[in-house]
């Protein structure tokens, strides 16, 4: 038997098993503090929908996920509807079920590089990647013990300012991440990574809180990452959350290759628990270089 190396490509796979129905398994290498990491359930989501779209002439621009219960490992199936196909846009919906309950809604739309009328609109007044493009030399890759597993998918180095379960400041957190054994990105990595890190939340917690996602939005600013992210390259991803009121916070991520060019932005609206479960009280600090 051959056996097929892990990659975040085959992770993510998808086979139709249906009319407009593709097929999954969620991988236990993806499990959360709770269930499998919603990001990567999303991406999931994105590659049945480009199957259904039939093709990579129409790439992913945004995707929208609402999050109705915590997916485990094993199979899932994903049914994907085409809501519109125009001449240059396509409009999908999909549904994410496990022994036969919905986890996950998506929405999508997806566009032929170059606009409709085939001349872009270009210009860039975001703000700038605020760090240069590579980790600083020597600081060791973000880990939790395998607590959270869904971390070792990826190569984590947090932003050396980054002071989780701090107490205080801004709810912010930022750290340079790249695919594992040099692997090519593609939209539904994106879709994955930009939910990668932990709430920017637990910088004013002492210690994890409950700050699950439940909606999920990825805005994808270019036709294809690939071109600008070398295989095996760091993007950098700076998470903030600039309000939290009534149990409810809002998290707004953007991401940026290596050129400085935005690659993504996104926004959540996560649970915002202020206490910190007795079993994690004390917190566990910040990185060491």
């Amino acid at each position: 038997m051959t056996t097929v190396p892990v990659s975040f490509a085959t992770d993510t796979a998808v086979e139709p098993v249906g009319d407009g129905v593709w097929g999954a398994d969620l991988s236990s290498r993806w499990s959360s503090l709770v269930g499998i990491h919603g990001g990567y359930v999303a991406a999931i989501a994105a590659r049945a929908i480009g199957e259904a779209i039939g093709g990579p002439s129409r790439p992913l621009r945004t995707l929208s996920a609402q999050f109705l219960r915590s997916p485990k490992p094993g199979p899932v199936e994903v049914e994907v509807t085409i809501e519109r196909h125009g001449h240059s846009l396509t409009f999908a919906s999909a549904r994410v079920t496990q022994a036969g309950r919905t986890v996950v809604l998506v929405r999508s739309t997806s566009a032929r590089a170059g606009g409709a009328a085939g001349e872009a609109l270009v210009f860039d007044h975001h703000r700038a990647r605020p760090r240069p493009a590579v980790p600083p030399e020597g600081w060791q890759p973000f880990g939790t013990g395998g607590l959270v597993r869904h971390f070792e998918e990826f190569e984590v180095v947090m932003d050396p300012d980054v002071a989780p379960f701090s107490g205080g400041g801004a709810a912010w957190l930022a750290a340079w991440i790249r695919p594992l054994r040099d692997e090519a990105i593609d939209d539904a990595w994106l879709v994955a990574v930009c939910d990668v890190l932990p709430p920017a939340t637990f910088s004013r917690t002492t210690g994890p809180t409950r700050a699950a996602t439940l909606d999920y939005t990825v805005h994808l600013t270019v036709a294809a990452p690939a071109a600008l992210v070398p295989p095996g390259g760091w993007v950098y991803l700076d998470c903030r959350a600039p309000l939290a009121a009534d149990g409810m916070a809002v998290e707004d991520g953007a991401l940026w290759g290596p050129d400085g060019t935005v690659l993504a932005v996104s926004r959540q609206t996560r649970l915002a628990d202020a206490k910190v479960p007795s079993a994690f009280a004390g917190g566990t600090g910040g990185q060491a270089g």
